[in-house]
């Protein structure tokens, strides 16, 4: 049977065993540090422009992907049709309308009135994972990329299939939803859910605009901008509008091109929120969604008693304030195509 022997080191070799313990492990720890240095340089030197209020350190990253560690209000741009998408991370937001805003809003209002907001009710508090959306609407010079590249049909207000020469950075208009959602997973998207639209539109304070609680006609394409009536309610626009058409060209000077009021840009830094075109959403048109999602239930509605899919932001054709405000709904049937009508882009963050 061997017995165990004691083995002695000498003094001078235990200190250099110590010493080279410490080394290694410095080294691994400069190592560690430079590394993570090294990881923090890898975002782009480009900042945003202008710089979104939400963070006004947002970088552009021009990746065949997006990055994988977004920060909020980055831009990520999409090589498939250079539009580019801004960063919303994942966070809570105050949606829909407080009895307290409808009863500003109407003032002495008739119980119809009333029931033309009481689909953005009860306001609550939603959260929602990380995701990136369009910093503006869809434009017809990207519009036109998709069509060559898939060889679906032009939108219908194109002459003879063919982009009209000066607007291609207007936002494209009479696409049905069918053509919107085509569109989006073709670059590498999809359309944005309701509560994604709002929450990139208003941010976390509850807002009223995408710019803040103050009408301001300056911050958004709306026919008061564009005429200086402003109609007594949503709704009453058919015959002011239809005069002003008479006499004037209603897509090169109703609709601008997209981007172009960034004073009226959401916390986030996307655009066009409000004016200019609606923008398609992926839902279902549901009167009592946000009653569910009070309750934390945020599953997409199955089908919509109307039969119609939600469009969001008002358009040009409005003049009154209550049709741009973040929470307002609007639905068409999915197989419309208007002048009003265009769509914005989200994707999943990876």
């Amino acid at each position: 049977m061997r017995t165990a022997r004691s083995v002695t080191i000498p003094a001078s070799l235990a200190l250099c065993l110590v010493a080279v313990v410490f080394c290694v492990a410095r080294s691994q720890a400069i190592a560690t540090a430079a590394g993570g240095l090294a990881a923090a340089q890898q975002r782009p030197a480009e900042r945003v422009s202008p710089p979104p209020a939400g963070d006004p350190g947002a970088v552009v990253w021009r990746t065949p992907q997006p990055p994988a560690s977004p920060q909020k209000c980055d831009l990520w741009v999409n090589p498939k049709d250079g539009m580019e998408m801004v960063y919303i991370p994942a966070g809570d937001f105050l949606m829909g309308t407080s009895d307290a805003q409808v009863a500003a809003w109407l003032g002495e209002h008739t119980e119809d009135e009333y029931e033309l907001l009481r689909d953005e009710q009860p306001q609550s508090r939603v959260t929602l994972k990380g995701y990136w959306i369009g910093r503006t609407e869809v434009t017809n010079a990207q519009y036109q990329r998709f069509v060559r590249a898939t060889g679906r049909s032009a939108p219908e207000g194109w002459w003879r299939g063919q982009m009209p020469a000066g607007l291609e950075d207007f936002p494209v208009f009479s696409v049905d939803w069918a053509d919107a959602r085509a569109y989006c997973e073709w670059a590498g998207g999809r359309l944005p859910t309701e509560p994604e639209w709002e929450r990139a539109a208003r941010g976390g304070d509850g807002r009223i605009f995408p710019w803040g609680v103050q009408w301001d006609r300056s911050r958004c394409r709306s026919f008061e901008l564009i005429t200086g009536q402003r109609y007594a309610k949503p709704g009453d626009n058919q015959a002011a509008f239809e005069e002003w058409m008479g006499g004037h060209d209603e897509i090169r000077e109703g609709l601008t091109p997209a981007g172009s009021y960034p004073v009226g840009a959401s916390p986030f830094g996307c655009l066009d929120m409000a004016g200019n075109v609606l923008e398609w959403c992926a839902d279902w048109y549901d009167p009592a969604a946000y009653s569910r999602y009070a309750q934390g239930d945020l599953t997409p509605p199955a089908a919509s008693p109307r039969q119609a899919r939600v469009a969001r932001g008002g358009s040009f054709e409005e003049a009154h304030p209550r049709a741009f405000r973040c929470a307002a709904r609007s639905f068409y049937d999915p197989l419309t195509k208007d002048i009003n009508l265009g769509f914005r882009c989200a994707r999943d963050a990876r």
